[in-house]
C-alpha cells in the first residue's frame, strides 16, 4: 500500500492547488484568527479536499490538518500533516509566497512530503530513502542542495516578518548574502533544494504541518532542518498542540553546526 501514498498525496495536493488558484481570482474572504494568522475560504476548501481524500484512502491513519486538528486513528504509526495553504498572508495579497503542503510521518518521523507552488507551477516531492524531486513544465528532475561552504557565497532566505535588528545581528555573524524574503516554509525550502539559497532562518516557532513536508524534501536532497539550537525537530503527536516551540534553521548541511553556533549567539 505504501506505493499509493505518494500518488494520492500528489493528486490531492494538485487538486487543492487548482482550487486555491481559482479562488485567487475571486474576491478573497478572509478573517484574522486568535493567533493573528489569516484564514481564507481557500484555506478551508483546500483543507476539505485533502482531508476528505486522505480519510477516504487511508481510514486507518491519523490525519492532522491546520484547520481541523486530529482526525482518524490517533494510534496509527502513520500520521498525515496538512497545511492546505501555507503563506496565507501572501495569498491574501495575491503575491508569490504560498503553497499547498502534505507531509506524512511514520512512527513520528518525516517519511513523505509534497509541496506545490501554484504560482510557479512547481511540485516538490520526496519519500524517505528515495530522493527528492521537482516537477516543472512536465519535466521531473532530482534535487540536490549545493555544496557551497564559504559563507560569503551561501545565500540566506527568511520570512518578511523577521525584526530588522535581529536580521542585522545574524548577518553580522554569518556575513552571507540575503535573497528576497518570502512567505511559506515550503517555498523557502524550495530555494534551498534548487540551490538558490543555502541557509533558511525561521525566527519564530512553527507548527508540525509547516515543517513535515519541507523537512523530508530537504533531507532527501542532502540538506538538514533543525531547531535553532541544532537539536532535532520532534513530532510529538500525543502532546496535542503540534508546535515545535522553537525557531528553526535549515541549510545545505555543509556548515550546519557552525551556522547553529553563530546564530545561537543572537538571542532568539
Amino acid at each position: 500500500m505504501n506505493s499509493d501514498f505518494l500518488e494520492i498525496a500528489l493528486t490531492l495536493a494538485h487538486q487543492a492547488s487548482t482550487l486555491v488558484m481559482d479562488y485567487l481570482h475571486k474576491p478573497i474572504q478572509k478573517s484574522q484568527q486568535a493567533d493573528s494568522s489569516w484564514l481564507t475560504d481557500a484555506d478551508l476548501e483546500s483543507d476539505k479536499i485533502i482531508r476528505e481524500g486522505l480519510l477516504k484512502n487511508f481510514p486507518d491513519h491519523a490525519i492532522i490538518t491546520e484547520e481541523t486538528g486530529l482526525l482518524g486513528n490517533k494510534n496509527s504509526d502513520w500520521t498525515w500533516l496538512i497545511d492546505p495553504l501555507d503563506g496565507t498572508k501572501a495569498y491574501a495579497k495575491g503575491i508569490p509566497g504560498f503553497s499547498v503542503m502534505i507531509g506524512l510521518l511514520y512512527q513520528s518521523q518525516p517519511y513523505l512530503g509534497v509541496v506545490v507552488d501554484p504560482i510557479q507551477k512547481i511540485t516538490y516531492e520526496a519519500v524517505k530513502g528515495q530522493g527528492a524531486f521537482m516537477t516543472l513544465a512536465a519535466k521531473r528532475s532530482q534535487l540536490k542542495v549545493s555544496e557551497r561552504k564559504d559563507f560569503s557565497k551561501m545565500p540566506l532566505v527568511h520570512s518578511p516578518g523577521i525584526p530588522e535588528e535581529k536580521l542585522k545581528q545574524v548577518l553580522d555573524q554569518l556575513h552571507c548574502p540575503v535573497i528576497e524574503p518570502i512567505n511559506s516554509v515550503g517555498i523557502k525550502v524550495g530555494h534551498l533544494v534548487r540551490q538558490e539559497a543555502d541557509i533558511y532562518l525561521n525566527h519564530h516557532s512553527c507548527h508540525y504541518w509547516d515543517t513535515a513536508a519541507p523537512q523530508i524534501i530537504l533531507e532527501e536532497a542532502g540538506g538538514i532542518f533543525t531547531k535553532i539550537d541544532g537539536s532535532a525537530l520532534v513530532y510529538a503527536i500525543d502532546h496535542g498542540d503540534y508546535d515545535h516551540h522553537s525557531p528553526s534553521i535549515a541549510s545545505n548541511n555543509t556548515q550546519h553546526s557552525q551556522i547553529v553556533d553563530m546564530v545561537s549567539a543572537v538571542e532568539p
